[in-house]
């Protein structure tokens, strides 16, 4: 099943959501909501998991509009979030963007009180684990539960 809502193109199967929106930071709220209202649907014992899971879906969402798409509102970002089962969380942040290095940015640190370069910190501490695609415009990201 498909829908628009809030500027947004949803698509529902048994064991996943698609969400793809235009690469502005006022949509991830909705974005968010919309995945976390579809867990919530899904999952029994998903209370424990959703603060990590908003802050990697709002920090990876918000890298792939800021960092991927450049703020470009003509590119779309697309989100996929897989029930895998009962035990594990899959997603998938794509954007339009030209990618990066995320292999060299992986150990890197930046200054303290940079209001960037956490990602990585941040994906590495409250998800089991991330990768990228080569090219760096696809986040995979996986939460055992």
């Amino acid at each position: 099943m498909t829908k628009e809502k809030r500027n947004l193109n949803i698509e529902y199967a048994e064991k996943s959501v698609r969400i793809t929106f235009q690469s502005d930071l006022a949509q991830i709220d909705a974005v968010v909501k919309e995945a976390v209202d579809y867990l919530r649907s899904k999952l029994n014992d998903i209370k424990e998991h959703l603060f990590a899971v908003n802050l990697v879906l709002r920090e990876g969402l918000t890298n792939a509009v800021r960092h991927g798409n450049a703020n470009e509102i003509l590119k779309k970002v697309t989100l996929l979030l897989d029930l895998h089962d009962q035990t594990r969380i899959k997603i998938v942040i794509e954007d339009e963007g030209e990618g990066f290095d995320w292999k060299s940015h992986r150990n890197k640190r930046f200054p303290e009180g940079q209001d960037h370069g956490r990602g990585m910190l941040i994906m590495d501490a409250y998800f089991t684990g991330y990768s990228y695609n080569d090219k760096g415009n696809v986040l995979y990201l996986e939460l055992k539960l």
